[in-house]
C-alpha cells in the first residue's frame, strides 16, 4: 500500500512539474505577415488633381517582427489616369498628346506596422516611387512618403494612406499627393 501511495504521490508531483513547466514563458516567435492589396488612389493637392482624376492598381508586401510592430516591405504599381483634355507643355516640362494617357508609378517602400487593439494598426513607410509615362519618353525615380491606418479581420485586410511623392521629368518640381484606399488579403502568423 505503500507503493502505491508512494507512486500516486511521485505521479502527481510530475503532474504539477509538468503543468508548471507549460505555464513558464518561452523564447517568443517572430510574426510574419504577407498581405495583397487592390488599391485605388485619388490625387489630393490641385496641382496633381490638375493631371490626373484617379488611379488604380495593386500592393504586395511582406513583414516580420516581435510583438505588435511589425518591419514591412512591398511593391506595387499605381496607374493614374490622364484624361485626354489634358495638355501640358510649359506648365510641367511634360508633353502629353491630346488622346488620354497614363502615369506608372511603382512604389518600392519599406516601413513599420504597429497593431493596436482588435486588428487595427498605423503604419508609416519611405521609398521610392518609379514613373512612366505611356506618351511619353520622361522615366525617372522620387522619393515617396506614405502614413495610413487599416483594419485586419481575419484574413480580409481594409486600409487608407496619404502620400506623396514629386513627378519626374518635369521643368519645375509638382507635388503628387493623394489618398490611398487598399482593399485585399493578409496572413499573420
Amino acid at each position: 500500500m505503500r507503493k502505491i501511495i508512494q507512486f500516486s504521490f511521485f505521479c502527481m508531483a510530475l503532474a504539477l512539474s509538468m503543468k508548471a513547466s507549460a505555464q513558464l514563458p518561452g523564447p517568443k516567435l517572430p510574426k510574419v505577415l504577407a498581405f495583397a492589396n487592390f488599391t485605388y488612389a485619388s490625387p489630393s493637392n490641385s496641382d496633381f488633381k490638375n493631371i490626373s482624376n484617379n488611379g488604380v492598381g495593386f500592393e504586395a508586401g511582406a513583414g516580420i517582427g516581435m510583438g505588435k510592430t511589425l518591419i514591412i516591405a512591398s511593391l506595387g504599381q499605381v496607374s493614374y489616369n490622364i484624361p485626354n483634355t489634358f495638355i501640358a507643355t510649359s506648365a510641367t516640362g511634360i508633353a502629353f498628346t491630346s488622346s488620354s494617357s497614363h502615369l506608372k508609378v511603382t512604389p518600392l517602400k519599406v516601413g513599420i506596422r504597429r497593431y493596436l487593439i482588435g486588428g487595427l494598426f498605423l503604419n508609416g513607410n519611405l521609398g521610392v516611387a518609379m514613373q512612366k509615362y505611356d506618351n511619353s519618353t520622361v522615366t525617372g525615380s522620387t522619393f515617396l512618403y506614405e502614413g495610413g491606418a487599416g483594419w485586419k479581420i481575419g484574413f480580409l485586410e481594409l486600409g487608407a494612406a496619404y502620400t506623396g511623392f514629386n513627378l519626374a521629368g518635369t521643368s519645375q518640381p509638382v507635388t503628387a499627393n493623394a489618398l490611398l484606399l487598399k482593399a485585399g488579403l493578409a496572413i499573420k502568423l
